[in-house]
């Protein structure tokens, strides 16, 4: 029997070449829609923005031929699940085919993928918007609202081997000698270590669902007038079922070293979404761990990936310093600031 793939090989395997012609080719023939094709950026994918005549936007996406169809098929109706049970969360609506599908197969260069039209979130992005406490709630509002609008959906694709899951924080060790500088390798390593004996047992007992597990600054994108209001979150490439908390501390672990005060924007956001989503006990005490948790493994896969390819080193290190600065914020002299304060924006006003 053949393994299933991984998401090891999804990161490992270069998506088929697909020029703007063929991919506005495509598109007629599968959704008759017309408009300007452009290329997006994507660690695994290849996704196209199209600009229809009307005014209204899409992406184009041809999933990675690595990626087990079921995976996708998850993350599909995952969008789906959303629209129904929060119909104004703003998350990508899913464009059927001419045959009234939600995706089609199509073959490039003799490799099968995925196609999929979702309509496109008009915005700033999130990395782009000026920081600010109103901003911090509003993502965790909606974060919080994902999640609950996400409690009940069930799928047999979400249960993967996936490396960007906190609860996989110590498969990174072995990935973590690419990291150059020894201070910083001995800070990652010496977390790791107490993750996997302290951390990781304990995260079985938490309650888990399907969650986005991706909220970082380029899947969010925001009101461009007063930046303090969420008109997008994109990109469900990396849900899974895991612990919720998990898709809290993905999102916290971007602003770490942001706010007007110590951990301030980690802290308005976690009041906001505790507000629309509790946390429980257990789920409070862990929380900054499992922040620790995604920003190592945000170091070592980021590391790994950029010796490996090079010529997107820069895109794929484009949050490696603020990981770095974040770890040693939850790891050192502040980790206990930062836990007092965790647990106070948690608690019942």
């Amino acid at each position: 029997m053949t393994p299933a793939p991984t998401q090891g090989d999804v990161l490992t395997t270069a998506a088929p070449a697909i020029s703007t012609e063929e991919a506005g080719a495509i598109l007629r023939r599968w959704f008759g829609v017309t408009g300007t094709v452009r290329e997006l950026s994507s660690e695994r994918d290849r996704n196209f923005h199209i600009a229809a005549p009307n005014g209204q936007g899409y992406v184009l996406k041809f999933t990675n031929p690595a990626e087990p169809q079921p995976v996708t098929s998850f993350q599909t109706g995952a969008m789906q699940h959303v629209a129904v049970r929060d119909p104004a969360l703003p998350v990508p609506r899913v464009v059927p085919t001419l045959d009234g599908e939600a995706q089609a197969i199509v073959q490039i260069d003799g490799s099968a993928m995925v196609l999929r039209l979702l309509t496109y979130l008009e915005g700033t992005p999130l990395h782009a918007a000026p920081p600010s406490s109103g901003l911090m709630r509003a993502l965790g509002t909606t974060l919080a609202r994902l999640d609950r609008a996400l409690a009940d959906y069930e799928h047999p694709g979400s249960e993967r081997d996936l490396l960007w899951d906190i609860t996989r924080t110590a498969s990174v060790a072995d990935r973590l000698h690419y990291v150059a500088d020894d201070r910083r390798r001995g800070m990652v390593e010496r977390f790791v270590a107490r993750f996997t004996d302290e951390i990781g047992p304990r995260l079985p007992t938490l309650r888990h669902q399907v969650i986005h597990n991706d909220l970082n600054p380029h899947n969010a994108v925001v009101d461009p007038v007063g930046h303090e209001k969420v008109t997008g979150i994109i990109d469900f490439g990396d849900a899974l079922r895991a612990p919720l908390a998990n898709d809290l501390a993905t999102a916290l672990a971007y602003h770490v070293t942001s706010g007007e005060t110590p951990f301030g924007s980690v802290v308005e956001m976690t009041r906001a979404y505790n507000a629309v989503l509790p946390l429980t006990e257990d789920e409070v005490e862990l929380l900054p761990d499992l922040v620790a948790g995604r920003l190592a493994l945000t170091i070592g896969i980021t590391s790994w990936r950029a010796a490996e390819y090079p010529a997107n080193a820069a895109y794929i290190l484009r949050n490696a310093e603020r990981a770095f600065a974040g770890l040693d914020r939850l790891t050192g002299d502040e980790a206990a600031t930062a836990r007092r304060l965790l647990h106070l924006a948690c608690q019942k006003v």
